[in-house]
């Protein structure tokens, strides 16, 4: 347990430490739901869609165990909140090393809280 906490901390991309897991559970939310707007086609977008809504139904689950009362509203606002700033880094982000770190993270993470994010 102990190496998985720490191979989690490590592959974290900066910004994403010490908050709590309903809030990283959004930000990886909106990484695919950012990315689902710039893929060519609909499968690729109904992929990317499938992994956000696993993710936000994670982060939801996660909120309240957090003690948020209303965890729903919370998470899809971050989650529009994030994919707002993603969306303003426009379609070369997806070339950019923060992306890559981000996704790496989000799949790590799914894997460690047992989130599926494939379809």
């Amino acid at each position: 347990m102990q190496k998985l906490v720490l191979t989690i901390a490590l592959t974290l991309p900066a910004g994403a430490g010490a908050q709590p897991y309903s809030h990283s559970m959004a930000d990886c939310a909106a990484v695919y739901q950012n990315a689902a707007q710039w893929v060519r086609t609909d499968e690729s977008a109904d992929k990317l869609m499938h992994a956000a809504i696993q993710w936000a139904a994670a982060a939801v689950v996660q909120s309240r165990v957090e003690g948020v009362s209303d965890g729903s509203k919370a998470v899809w606002q971050r989650i529009d909140s994030k994919t707002e700033a993603w969306e303003a880094k426009g379609g070369a982000v997806f070339f950019s090393q923060e992306f890559r770190d981000w996704t790496r993270y989000c799949r790590s993470f799914a894997k460690a809280r047992g989130v599926s994010i494939k379809r």
